[in-house]
C-alpha cells in the first residue's frame, strides 16, 4: 500500500510538472521575441550566486548580472512566472537556476534554457541556511545603524526590508524592499545603492523613441506613482523620475501621448501639457491659465519650433520657450494630429481637417460622408494617409485621390495607430493588430496570450515594436510580431 501511494505521488508530481511546462512553453513566442517591463518594486524573495542575483517580485522574476552590473530581461507571467505568491528562493548549485517556493511546491527557472519546471514537493534546502533581513543586518553593524536611511528613497518615503541575499565570495549584501526594489549595501561602510529596475507604476500610457531606447510615461490610478522611465533597447537598465524640481512631483494620472523633441519631452495628459527636460527631468506645466484651450490634452505633433497640441476644446501651438498660441476657433474637439512637412492633418470630432502652411484656421478636408465622424487616429504609410474611426480604417490613395474603407480589426475600442513599413498597427482595449496596406488583411495579437492588457500606445523602430499597456511595457521583435 505504501509503494502504491508513493507511485501515485510520483505520478502526480510528474503530471503537475508536465502541465506546468506545457502552460509556460505552449505560446508562439520565443523568449527573445517578447519581453515585458512593469512595476517590480515589491520584492518577495532574493537568492544569490557568485554570478547572479535572483529577485522574485510580485510581478516577475528579475535577474541581475553581478559581474557586468546589468539586468537581464525580466521573466513575467507572459513567460510562465507563477502567479501564486513567492515565499522564498534558493539558487541551484552552479547558479544558473533558481527555485521559488510557492503554494505546496516549487517552481524552478533555468536561465540557460529559459524554461520553467514545477513540482508539488518542497524545494531543496538552501545552502548555508535562509538569510533574513534582520539576520543580515545584525551581521553588519554599520548597515544596521543606517537601516532607516537605506530604506528611504529620494522623496523621503520609507520602506521595509522583505528579503536578503549574499554570497561568501563577495562582500555585497542585497536587501529587498516593499516598494523600493533591490538595494545593494556595503556591510562595512553602510554605503547603499538602489538597483533601480522597472516602471514607476504597473500601467504604461505613452511611449517616445530616443537614441538607444524609449521613454515611457505612466498611466496610473490614484495613489500610484506617476512620471517617466527611460528603458534601454536591450532592457539591461532603466532610470525613473517622478518630477525634478517639483515638491509634489508630477500630478497627472493618464500619460496619453509622448513626443521627444531635441532635449525636451512633451507629454499630453488629462491635466494639461508637460514640457520636461529629458536629462534633469525638470518640467514646465502648461494649462488653461497659460493659454491652452483646455487642460484635457489628447494629441501631439512636432511643429517647426515646438509642438502642436490638440485638446478637447481646440488646437494650439507651443514654442520651445513655452509661448502658447491658439489656432482657429476654440471649442472644436481635436482627437488626433499628424504633421506632414509644414502642413498639419487634424482629426476632430466631426471629421478630418487640414491646417495649411501659414493658415490661421483649420479647413475641412474633402472626404466622404462616412468620414464625417470622430477621427481617433491619423497615420501615414508611404504616401497614403490612414484614418482611424471607431469602426473602420480609411486609406487615401494619392493618385487619383480616393478613399478606400476597410473594417477596423477586432481590437475592441481603438486607442492608437502607428505606421510601419507596408501597413499600420492598431491598438485597442482588447488587443493589437497589424493591418497590411495593400490587402487590408490583419493579424491580431490578443489578450492574454500575446499582450497582457489593453493597449494605450505603440512605437515602431527598425528592430522592435514597443507597446504600452495597462499592465506594463511590452517589447516585441518587430519581424516576429508581423509574421
Amino acid at each position: 500500500m505504501k509503494a502504491t501511494r508513493g507511485t501515485l505521488l510520483v505520478v502526480l508530481c510528474l503530471s503537475v510538472l508536465a502541465s506546468w511546462r506545457l502552460t509556460a512553453q505552449s505560446g508562439r513566442w520565443r523568449p527573445d521575441e517578447r519581453a515585458m517591463l512593469t512595476d517590480f518594486s515589491y520584492i518577495r524573495a532574493l537568492a544569490a550566486s557568485p554570478d547572479w542575483l535572483y529577485a522574485a517580485s510580485t510581478r516577475g522574476l528579475l535577474i541581475y548580472d553581478r559581474r557586468r552590473h546589468a539586468w537581464q530581461p525580466p521573466v513575467t507571467f507572459l513567460d510562465g512566472f507563477p502567479q501564486e505568491p513567492v515565499r522564498g528562493a534558493v539558487v541551484e548549485p552552479g547558479g544558473n537556476a533558481v527555485y521559488l517556493a510557492i503554494g505546496i511546491g516549487y517552481a524552478r527557472y533555468d536561465m540557460l534554457s529559459r524554461s520553467w519546471d514545477r513540482a508539488a514537493a518542497p524545494p531543496p534546502p538552501p545552502l548555508g541556511g535562509t538569510l533574513t533581513p534582520e539576520g543580515a543586518l545584525n551581521d553588519a553593524p554599520a548597515a544596521q545603524a543606517m537601516r532607516a536611511l537605506i530604506a528611504t528613497d529620494a522623496r523621503l518615503r520609507t520602506y521595509h526590508f522583505t528579503a536578503a541575499a549574499r554570497t561568501s565570495d563577495q562582500p555585497d549584501l542585497y536587501l529587498g524592499t516593499d516598494g523600493m526594489g533591490v538595494v545593494r549595501v556595503d556591510p562595512m561602510t553602510a554605503q547603499s545603492e538602489p538597483l533601480t529596475f522597472g516602471l514607476l507604476a504597473p500601467g504604461a500610457g505613452a511611449i517616445a523613441a530616443g537614441p538607444g531606447g524609449v521613454w515611457v510615461a505612466t498611466d496610473t490610478r490614484p495613489g500610484e506613482r506617476s512620471g517617466f522611465t527611460w528603458v534601454s533597447d536591450d532592457l539591461s537598465a532603466t532610470a525613473t523620475s517622478e518630477g525634478g524640481g517639483a515638491a509634489l512631483g508630477f500630478t497627472f494620472l493618464q500619460g496619453r501621448r509622448l513626443l521627444a523633441r531635441a532635449s525636451t519631452l512633451w507629454l499630453a495628459t488629462e491635466r494639461g501639457l508637460y514640457a520636461v527636460d529629458n536629462a534633469s527631468y525638470r518640467s514646465r506645466y502648461l494649462d488653461v491659465g497659460r493659454g491652452l484651450p483646455s487642460e484635457d490634452v489628447t494629441s501631439l505633433a512636432p511643429a517647426p519650433d515646438g509642438v502642436w497640441v490638440g485638446t478637447t476644446r481646440g488646437l494650439a501651438v507651443v514654442t520651445g520657450d513655452g509661448k502658447v498660441s491658439t489656432i482657429g476657433t476654440r471649442g472644436v474637439a481635436v482627437l488626433s494630429l499628424l504633421a506632414v512637412g509644414e502642413s498639419l492633418w487634424v482629426g476632430t470630432s466631426t471629421g478630418l481637417a487640414l491646417l495649411a502652411p501659414g493658415a490661421a484656421d483649420l479647413a475641412a478636408a474633402p472626404s466622404p460622408p462616412s468620414l464625417k465622424v470622430p477621427i481617433l487616429g491619423i497615420a501615414r504609410v508611404g504616401t497614403t494617409l490612414v484614418l482611424m474611426t471607431s469602426g473602420q480604417l480609411a486609406w487615401q490613395s494619392p493618385t487619383p485621390v480616393a478613399w478606400h474603407l476597410t473594417p477596423l480589426p477586432l481590437v475592441g475600442r481603438p486607442t492608437c495607430i502607428a505606421s510601419d513599413e507596408g501597413g499600420a498597427w492598431i491598438g485597442g482595449t482588447t488587443g493589437l493588430a497589424w493591418v497590411d496596406a495593400k490587402t487590408g488583411a490583419s493579424r491580431a495579437l490578443t489578450i492574454p496570450w500575446d499582450v497582457p492588457a489593453a493597449v494605450r500606445d505603440v512605437q515602431v523602430d527598425r528592430t522592435f515594436l514597443w507597446v504600452a499597456t495597462d499592465s506594463g511595457l511590452v517589447r516585441f521583435d518587430r519581424d516576429a510580431a508581423r509574421r
